[in-house]
């Protein structure tokens, strides 16, 4: 039963991203450490990564998403390009039959050379994704995450 109850919950959270896994660049340059617990032995948490391309008029255009079920996914992102990127948790309790989902989004234009490291965080019911650039031979920063409501089309 508790088996069955992650398969539709990880289920759910695929289609609601497409369920097209993405296919990223050579460059790995966006190293994700992420950290999910649900607080308790009846309920789970799963997280994932979709991925959009944003062109000049601030239209997605989705790419996929990427499991983060371990405590490093490293993924590339093109850089130079627009992209949007959906962290999103999902969380269900095998014996109240409850789920849930929420995200956080983020607008990212790498730049070359660059690794962005990012921390996702679920914790007992509480959330947090923190970003931040290391450019090719400078001092890391931290990374205001900032919503599509920040692009400025064209």
């Amino acid at each position: 039963m508790i088996r069955r109850a992650l398969v539709l919950c990880c289920a759910v959270l695929v289609a609601g991203c497409g369920g097209m896994r993405y296919t990223d660049v050579a460059e790995k340059n966006l190293a994700i450490r992420t950290e999910t617990s649900s607080g308790s032995a009846f309920s789970s948490v799963k997280a994932v990564l979709g991925v959009h391309a944003v062109d000049a008029k601030c239209k997605l255009t989705y790419e996929g998403y990427v499991d983060l079920d371990r405590p490093l996914v490293q993924v590339g992102i093109p850089p130079g390009r627009l992209s949007y990127l959906v962290f999103e948790f999902a969380s269900s309790s095998f014996l109240g039959g409850s789920r849930g989902s929420i995200s956080q989004e983020t607008l990212l234009r790498p730049h070359p050379g660059a690794i962005y490291d990012v921390k996702v965080t679920y914790k007992n019911e509480l959330y947090e994704v923190a970003m931040r650039e290391t450019p090719r031979g400078g001092r890391p920063r931290d990374i205001e995450l900032v919503g599509l409501g920040a692009c400025k089309g064209s």
